[in-house]
């Protein structure tokens, strides 16, 4: 009978988990947890990054075909040339409401373009192009975050349209897209 007792005892004694094992089991997990949400960060982030870079992508080939519709007379898109990052956008005429020349149209397609980018959303020509609905205006703050841009026409007759903004950590985004006139 001793026999028995001590091997139901012994068995008893080594039945559930010691405080150890939970701790480490604890830590095991936590750690797992950690892991999976700094992933999960990093990919909302990178999540983030493609939406305004294809945003930038979009933004870059609508004045592209702006530039198709209206070539302009000469080298087509010679009128869009000079358009240069940190110029505000003019206050043109409302090509909405009225015909408006080559020129006029010109002016409006920049600045029209230039708005949506988002870096001059506070400005007076963006605020009358979005009364006048050439912008939505449901949107307080459209484009990208800081955005901007340039038209560059070479002498081959290349147009180049670069589109920059701030991503993540104010890192200086850009993009370029070529494109014959």
């Amino acid at each position: 009978m001793s026999k028995q007792k001590t091997q139901s005892a012994a068995l008893h004694r080594q039945t559930g988990f010691t405080m150890m094992e939970l701790l480490v089991a604890v830590l095991v997990m936590g750690v797992g947890v950690l892991g999976v949400t700094g992933l999960q960060l990093v990919s909302l982030q990178n999540n983030q990054a493609a939406l305004l870079r294809g945003e930038a992508v979009q933004l870059g080939y609508d004045i592209l075909d702006r530039i198709r519709v209206n070539p302009g007379a000469g080298v087509p898109g010679a009128a869009y040339d000079g358009v240069d990052i940190g110029n505000d956008p003019a206050a043109p005429s409302d090509c909405i409401a009225n015909n408006c020349t080559t020129a006029q149209m010109t002016a409006f397609d920049i600045a029209v373009w230039k708005c949506s980018l988002g870096g001059y959303n506070l400005e007076n020509t963006c605020e009358v192009l979005r009364d006048t609905d050439a912008l939505p205006s449901d949107q307080a703050q459209p484009g990208l975050p800081n955005g901007d841009g340039s038209i560059e026409l070479n002498a081959d007759g290349i147009i180049t349209v670069r589109v920059q903004w701030n991503g993540f950590n104010n890192q200086l985004q850009t993009i370029s897209i070529s494109s014959q006139g």
